[in-house]
């Protein structure tokens, strides 16, 4: 017979909530990247090819780190929803199997 499997539900939500905070925080990491690439078209002088040059890649580097961060937002926001549809499973099962017992019980001679 395969052992019993003991789930601390309390710590799977905790871990749910963690990856909540996580993922709140990875948002508000992509929007100040965004804010952070909305710059001043002279920010970068007024160089013949080299200024274009630099604020090509600092754009670059903006749009790879909005969408760095947004991946990882949406990661830690599936793990976050995968894990509280865990917790929602075993407590289900918990309460199936109670009133499985309960059932049986019940009709069971005193």
């Amino acid at each position: 017979m395969p052992p019993d499997i003991d789930v601390d539900v309390q710590a799977v939500r905790r871990l749910e909530t963690a990856a909540k905070q996580v993922a709140t925080s990875l948002a508000a990491l992509e929007a100040q990247i965004v804010s952070a690439g909305d710059v001043p078209s002279d920010a970068f002088g007024h160089l013949p090819f080299a200024s274009d040059l630099l604020r090509a890649k600092y754009a670059e580097q903006v749009t790879g780190g909005r969408e760095l961060f947004g991946a990882a937002h949406a990661a830690f926001g599936r793990v976050g929803a995968a894990l509280g549809d865990t917790v929602e499973a075993y407590e289900r099962n918990e309460r199936d199997l109670d009133a499985g017992f309960k059932a049986i019980q019940s009709v069971l001679p005193g």
